[in-house]
């Protein structure tokens, strides 16, 4: 099982092409960021507050609201790319010889996804200490304590554990590199909006902010939030009223709440996440299962 494991890695790797267009989406998304979507928000505090500038505290807490969304979008790009050596060996047959060689058909399934999982984690870890030294710089690094990045760590490898599993039931259907392209970019384009990372929750309609918050992925950008924005938060709304750190947090996305107004707290999103992930392998499984009988 590990030999599988590693052959998908490499095989991932070796293709140098797919390989890069892995990072490139990074690097995109950093220039995105840091040309538009950061200075949305820089302007949005700069009106509430009335004042033509901000402090160099108010930009980094900026900042590592856009490298926790960064991170999030990433965790699925970079895992659904992974996936790609799946769809690869379905459209070859590979799959088939594999299981001909005594290989259970669950076991290759399964080597599939950790290899996803761990090209994910790694790819994302990259891209969100990248991010934190293009924007924050050093300083920003320092900051952490060992515990905070374990924390991160540990997010990061379970929010690319989330995405295999909301992946999975779609690739299913997949069975040609053509379609796992389009399949790429729907799911690109979409996440960053389903998690509340292009547009803040406080800036859409109640219906879609509720949609939003009930997604995995936005709750997982949250927790991420609330450990990589921990340290800036409580240095620029040192000394401020409750009521504005509150607004701030709920219009960013850094806390949730229900259609009562109720807070969700950390423990709530993780169990909701956890009960997300099972329902999504069980319906990954049905779906297989009932392929197979179509194919009967």
């Amino acid at each position: 099982m590990i030999t599988l494991i590693k052959r998908n890695i490499l095989v991932y790797t070796r293709d140098r092409m797919a390989f890069f267009m892995s990072f490139l989406s990074v690097i995109i998304l950093l220039i995105l960021y840091q040309v538009f979507l950061g200075q949305f928000q820089l302007d949005a505090i700069k009106t509430s507050m009335g004042t033509a500038t901000v402090s160099s505290s108010v930009i980094e807490m900026v900042n590592f609201w856009l490298i926790s969304g960064l991170t999030t979008v990433v965790s699925l790009t970079s895992t659904l790319g992974a996936f790609s050596v799946m769809v690869s060996d379905k459209e070859k047959k590979l799959d088939e010889d594999f299981t001909i060689s005594a290989c259970p058909t669950w076991k290759l399934e399964t080597t599939y996804i950790f290899a996803a999982v761990i090209l994910g984690t790694l790819i994302t870890l990259v891209c969100c200490l990248a991010g934190i030294l293009l924007f924050n710089g050093f300083n920003g690094l320092v900051i952490f304590s060992l515990v905070d990045f374990l924390k991160i760590i540990g997010l990061v490898f379970w929010s690319c554990l989330l995405s295999a599993t909301i992946i999975l039931p779609f690739l299913s259907f997949i069975k040609s590199a053509s379609a796992f392209s389009t399949l790429s970019t729907i799911v690109g384009t979409l996440i960053g909006f389903l998690s509340g990372v292009y547009i803040s929750i406080g800036s859409v309609g109640k219906v879609l902010a509720q949609i939003m918050t009930w997604f995995p992925m936005t709750q997982m950008n949250t927790l991420l939030k609330n450990v990589l924005m921990s340290h800036s938060l409580k240095k620029v709304f040192k000394g401020a009223p409750e009521q504005i750190e509150s607004n701030y947090k709920i219009s960013y996305g850094i806390i949730l709440k229900t259609v009562n107004n109720h807070e969700l707290s950390i423990s709530t999103m993780t169990v909701y996440i956890f009960i997300c992930m099972v329902g999504l392998l069980l319906a990954y499984l049905f779906i297989k299962k009932g392929l197979r009988h179509v194919k009967k």
